[in-house]
């Protein structure tokens, strides 16, 4: 499946290490930073699905679409932004040269504290009211050791409703496990990923599907 830098870059980059390997330029900054930003809501949604997944999926349609006329880019997009303005700074230079010290006085890169002023943001979002009122309990990440596989390009063209998809996941009394193991899938990950993403196995994944699938079809027939 073709990685969303390799399409966002006309095939220049096979992988995000071969972008982050080059100093950062006007030429690659803004790239940079969607892939940052992509990147820090991935692992964002891990813990949060119900408001990370709708800027992680906003921000990838913003990147389809973003060219066209009339388009108004999502919330998620301010994440790009964030990052992109930050790591404007430090043009001529490489993200892993150092950016400072941390609170514990521990050394840092550029490109770490880039994922650190993204989230910081990210967690700005998630404390702004939904529309019942609700505000959402910052988390604060700071450890990005294990980061996520490269996004891919799982783009879908149509315009995703997420008033009834809320509604439909309130209805369907999904477990933690199962909202995680529909929000992989409908960010257009295969079973493989699932798998290493939740670190379950493809028995578990089938049976969960099973029973969602059983919950929908009986809920569906009763409308």
């Amino acid at each position: 499946m073709e990685m969303l830098v390799t399409k966002f870059s006309n095939g220049k980059y096979r992988n995000e290490g071969e972008l982050f390997k080059e100093i950062i330029s006007d030429e690659n900054v803004k790239l940079m930073g969607e892939m940052i930003a992509l990147q820090a809501l991935r692992t964002v949604k891990k813990f949060d699905m119900k408001v990370a997944d709708k800027l992680y999926i906003g921000l990838i349609k913003d990147l389809h679409h973003m060219g066209e006329i009339d388009y108004i880019v999502s919330d998620g997009y301010d994440v790009a932004q964030t990052a992109i303005c930050f790591l404007y700074q430090f043009v001529g230079r490489t993200v892993y040269e150092i950016y400072g010290k941390d609170r514990k006085g521990k050394e840092i890169a550029i490109k770490l504290a880039c994922y650190r002023e993204a989230d910081h943001f990210i967690r700005h979002l998630r404390n702004k009211p939904d529309r019942r009122g609700t505000i959402v309990e910052s988390i604060d990440f700071t450890d990005y050791k294990a980061l996520p596989m490269d996004p891919v390009n799982c783009f879908e063209r149509e315009q995703t409703d997420y008033g009834k998809y809320d509604e439909l996941v309130e209805m369907l009394q999904l477990s933690a496990l199962e909202l995680a193991i529909l929000n992989c899938y409908m960010s257009g990950m295969g079973q493989s990923q699932v798998c290493a993403e939740l670190g379950i196995g493809r028995g578990t994944i089938n049976h969960r599907k099973a029973s969602i699938r059983q919950r929908y079809y009986s809920l569906y027939g009763s409308l």
